[in-house]
């Protein structure tokens, strides 16, 4: 089930960018000037996007990891206790 949630996952941040780079491509050069954003640009800025997204999204799969080890720890009360 986790394989086939990351595969749409990892197909609609594929519709998104190639949406938000149709997007920023059809702006006008003033628009995009007004928004702080050169032509030469939107593709790296969409890269950059998404690469973000995948560092968020795998450090929130870390936290849940995190979150379910440590409701199982003695007591329940996880690592802090510990300390």
């Amino acid at each position: 089930m986790v394989i086939v949630s990351s595969i749409l996952n990892y197909l609609r941040q594929k519709r998104d960018s190639r949406a938000t780079g149709m997007l920023l491509h059809n702006l006008s050069d003033h628009m995009l000037q007004d928004i702080g954003v050169r032509r030469d640009q939107i593709d790296t800025l969409i890269h950059m996007q998404r690469e973000n997204r995948r560092q968020q999204s795998a450090l929130d799969a870390q936290n849940r990891r995190n979150r379910r080890g440590s409701r199982q720890t003695p007591g329940g009360q996880g690592l802090a206790a510990q300390h």
